[in-house]
């Protein structure tokens, strides 16, 4: 990553992080074309305890993600903004807005996430985080689409997906009309590779906008998944499977997660292929 912070208690405010892809687009498709030089096209890399990130910008990063956080406790990311970072619709230029691999305790909230062009923010494990009133949307444009809005998961044989005791409530997400998100809230990681997920709470969300609010595939442990507001759509979807139709559905449970969701789930289920990803439609 062009910025690396590693030490504790490390407070960052009112700062503006800017990448390269509008001011050096023939600089940014080299770095994103590259598994090597791809970091370089991102934004910040942190490591460290009680770190406190505020009321920064986080922009026009080319690829890879805007901020990065390796391993570190008790941080607080908040009352940020991630925007713009990453094309959609191209190739190897996708963009998380942020990306946290293995945390403890961290406060994550009132976060402004917007055209973030990979998944806006995702999680490898997350023990006794709070992820609360953060926002996602899209302008609605092709490029600035996602595939998902949420995720928690875990990198195979990197992270644990461990989010015992984690609370992920009240966020609001709308993808706009043009449902420029694949899925709201994305948990599990088997639509990409197989790895574990289990713990924690996801409750009281707010999904619009998006071609399938929630999928959960596939939970490996008890998640409790209750009481979020989920809009049903239908429509036909582009994925890596080909078109998708969607008829009437809020949300996916993967025959695999169910037998492990505990009886308070009480979202609509519906059935949908495995390893599609939705709001796959790339130059």
């Amino acid at each position: 990553m062009p910025i690396t912070i590693d030490s504790n208690a490390v407070r960052l405010d009112h700062l503006v992080f800017q990448g390269t892809r509008l001011t050096d687009p023939a600089l940014s498709a080299r770095r994103c074309a590259s598994d090597k030089k791809r970091p370089m096209a991102g934004g910040l890399l942190v490591n460290g305890n009680s770190v406190t990130i505020t009321r920064s910008v986080f922009r026009d990063m080319a690829c890879y993600t805007a901020l990065e956080y390796g391993t570190g406790v008790e941080a607080v990311i908040s009352d940020n903004t991630f925007i713009g970072n990453g094309t959609h619709n191209t190739l190897l230029h996708w963009a998380d807005g942020l990306t946290i691999h293995t945390a403890q305790r961290f406060q994550i909230s009132s976060n402004r996430f917007r055209d973030n062009t990979d998944v806006q923010l995702i999680f490898g494990s997350c023990v006794g985080c709070t992820i609360t009133n953060n926002n996602f949307n899209h302008s609605g444009t092709a490029e600035g689409g996602a595939f998902a809005e949420i995720m928690l998961q875990a990198w195979p044989n990197a992270t644990s997906g461990d989010f015992t005791g984690t609370q992920v409530t009240r966020n609001t997400i709308d993808c706009g009309a043009q449902r420029r998100c694949g899925f709201g809230i994305m948990i599990g990681s088997a639509p990409w590779y197989e790895a574990p997920t289990f713990g924690g709470a996801v409750t009281d969300n707010r999904v619009r906008g998006a071609m399938l609010a929630l999928n959960v595939d596939y939970l490996t442990g008890p998640m409790v998944i209750a009481h979020n507001d989920l809009e049903a759509v239908s429509g036909t979807y582009p994925s890596m499977c080909g078109p998708q139709r969607i008829s009437g559905a809020s949300a996916n449970f993967s025959a695999r997660s169910r037998m492990v969701l505990p009886l308070t789930a009480t979202d609509t289920a519906t059935t949908a292929k495995h390893y599609c990803i939705l709001n796959y439609s790339i130059r």
